[in-house]
């Protein structure tokens, strides 16, 4: 299940972690055989409004028409009442009856449809009506003529305890900001798609920091980047300062320790409160904890941080999906680029270390260039030694003066993405120029 995402005035389906979990639930349709319950953990009850609709996307395309489907939202806590005061209250059902009691009413109900009703706290329910709720859909589910009842929980203080538990806590987009491109296309119109990256990386992947940060984003003109580090290194620091969490972090990042090593003991408690508190974050694909680029950024505008945190905390504002995609990109022009250059080199300036790089490969020797034995034109030949050459070392190889500098352009993108230096606007407005030469060009 995906999360439509509406940021600086482009929309973007938004992919969690649990969005598999929950797609699998859902496609399992436990409303049509015994019922279950699902709990969908967010970082706050403000995203509910935006899972709701997406759960109701998910549920009806799994069900595929194949009965009448309801689903419905029930508010709980406060004068809402409990989950099991609310779920009465849905079917019409006194108050005082046993729920175990409404077991039969309630399955008369659902005798020509189903129903998956959500749960959504708007203000703190106690963790024993949590379970009282738990319990009985697990009743219900187990009965010798099970209900069929569903529900889905949106929690954001962790205080459900079922099984399954889908994290929607930090997501990501999907989109691409250079996958629709044409050779008349205004520049300007990745510039939203490009924004929307930018605060969702900033975020950690946090919906309601992205969404925040965002809404500041467009306040400068198209393109202007400066303008967009502006109101990011503001809305960072504002939002640091009045955190909760901002001495822990101090703490983690050494920030006025005067050089004190933490305990393993000490070291594994912050980081466990940091990412409760949303300061750390698991970036996508990996499993160890850093800290959210956001706060990264407040931090490196601190004095006395130290040197090695400086250099760890840079790499943390490296926007990933946008320079990944660029890098892509790159990688597709050097092929044409090598391609084009074929027969022009000279093999006399090639050197020594890429004909040993050749001959380590075709004696297998070497543990990254690696071709199945089944491949069909290994580079093996006299004429594809070029293929172990740097493309530094293909350009020089030609005559002085015959390369187009978009070729050495395309190394210079690559090699300051590759090194992980900062990714911003004109490296896209770069990536975009090559893109509509290297997909126009014969």
């Amino acid at each position: 299940m995906q999360l439509e995402i509406s940021i600086a005035g482009y929309a973007s389906h938004w992919t969690f972690r649990g969005s598999r979990t929950f797609s699998t639930w859902a496609e399992a349709k436990p409303w049509s055989h015994e019922g279950g319950l699902c709990v969908i953990r967010t970082e706050s009850t403000d995203v509910a409004d935006l899972v709701i609709p997406s759960v109701r996307r998910a549920v009806h395309g799994a069900n595929s028409g194949e009965a009448r489907l309801d689903v419905r939202r029930l508010e709980v806590g406060g004068e809402a009442g409990t989950p099991t005061q609310a779920l009465l209250r849905d079917f019409e059902l006194h108050p005082a009856i046993s729920p175990f009691e409404a077991r039969d009413k309630i399955r008369a109900c659902l005798l020509d449809r189903s129903f998956v009703l959500v749960f959504v706290e708007v203000a703190p329910v106690d963790i024993n009506d949590w379970e009282g709720i738990v319990g009985l859909l697990e009743y219900y589910r187990k009965s010798t003529n099970p209900v069929r009842l569903s529900a889905v929980v949106i929690d954001s203080r962790g205080a459900v305890r079922s099984e399954p538990v889908c994290d929607f806590l930090n997501g990501r987009p999907t989109h691409h900001v250079l996958s629709e491109v044409s050779s008349t296309m205004d520049e300007g119109l990745l510039w939203p798609a490009y924004l929307h990256h930018r605060a969702a990386w900033e975020a950690g992947g946090c919906l309601s920091y992205a969404l925040s940060v965002g809404s500041k984003l467009t306040r400068g003109a198209v393109g202007d980047d400066e303008a967009v580090e502006e109101e990011l290194q503001a809305h960072a620091k504002e939002h640091l300062i009045g955190h909760a969490g901002c001495q822990f972090l101090f703490e983690l990042v050494g920030l006025g320790a005067r050089g004190a090593r933490l305990s393993q003991t000490r070291l594994q408690g912050l980081q466990a409160d940091l990412l409760a508190m949303g300061l750390l974050w698991r970036p996508p694909s990996m499993s160890s904890l850093h800290v959210v680029p956001w706060a990264a950024r407040a931090l490196l505008a601190l004095p006395g941080l130290p040197r090695k945190q400086v250099w760890a905390l840079r790499h943390h504002l490296v926007c990933a999906p946008v320079a990944g995609e660029i890098l892509s990109l790159c990688l597709r022009f050097e092929s044409q680029i090598q391609t084009k250059l074929h027969g022009r080199q000279d093999r006399g300036r090639l050197k020594e270390q890429t004909i040993e790089s050749q001959k380590r490969f075709k004696s297998r020797r070497d543990d990254f260039v690696v071709y199945p034995r089944a491949y069909p034109a290994q580079p093996d030949t006299a004429d594809d030694v070029w293929a172990f050459a740097s493309l530094g070392e293909n350009l020089k190889s030609c005559p002085n003066g015959s390369i187009p500098d978009l070729y050495w352009d395309t190394l210079r993108l690559r090699n300051a993405i590759a090194h992980g230096h900062y990714v911003g606007w004109s490296h896209v407005r770069k990536a975009l120029r090559m893109l509509r030469y290297f997909d126009t060009s014969a």
